[in-house]
């Protein structure tokens, strides 16, 4: 019997690519180069990092630090502007936009029956910014609970970060299940840890 239900953050409740989107804004704003170049560097960038960080050369607490170091690098500034414009990116922008329309009463109906918790990896920007959008569109009232891979050095598909999230509510693997997008990250982790999983595609 499913007792809780966990989801991954973006591109699954949130959308990536708006936020993606509005940080290569700022960051061309700022050092004045085409929006278009930032957000094909940051992509870049991603691909580059990502191998080294799942075959475990880049830890899971450090992910974010060396992300935006590599991209300052990639674009010849200061990582300090990096950071101001992933910071203003989500101070400036409407962050309900972010949400995904059937979210809402997805998790409504859904918490009626289950506990409902996030469970998300972190690249360009802390957990502490992904938390900051889900309560303030308030979306944490039926969530019980929020797990990011930089604030437990683990990373989805490590098993550990799935076990972590049923221990810290008492619920045994086999009575949880995992919503995500990525057939590794998501789906390959949730089942290594005992849990079912749900695949969800998003058409952005």
């Amino acid at each position: 019997m499913i007792r809780l239900i966990s989801l991954d953050a973006w591109n699954t409740m949130l959308r990536l690519d708006l936020i993606t989107r509005a940080i290569a804004g700022r960051l061309g704003e700022r050092i004045g180069v085409d929006e278009e170049l930032v957000l094909r560097t940051m992509i870049s960038v991603y691909r580059e990092l990502k191998p080294k960080w799942v075959s475990g050369f880049i830890s899971d607490s450090a992910i974010v630090d060396v992300a935006q170091q590599v991209l300052s690098e990639k674009l010849r500034i200061s990582r300090n502007v990096v950071l101001r414009a992933v910071e203003d990116a989500f101070k400036t922008m409407d962050l309900h936009e972010l949400v995904y329309p059937d979210v809402w009463s997805a998790l409504e109906d859904l918490s009626k029956e289950f506990k409902l918790a996030v469970v998300s990896n972190v690249f360009y920007w802390p957990g502490r910014l992904t938390k900051v959008v889900i309560e303030n569109v308030g979306l944490s009232q039926f969530l019980d609970a929020q797990i990011y891979a930089d604030e437990v050095g683990v990373a989805k598909p490590d098993r550990r970060i799935f076990m972590r999230l049923c221990d810290a509510l008492g619920i045994l693997s086999e009575e949880a299940a995992h919503v995500g997008d990525e057939l590794i990250e998501d789906i390959g982790g949730a089942i290594s840890s005992g849990m079912k999983a749900i695949l969800i595609k998003r058409g952005v």
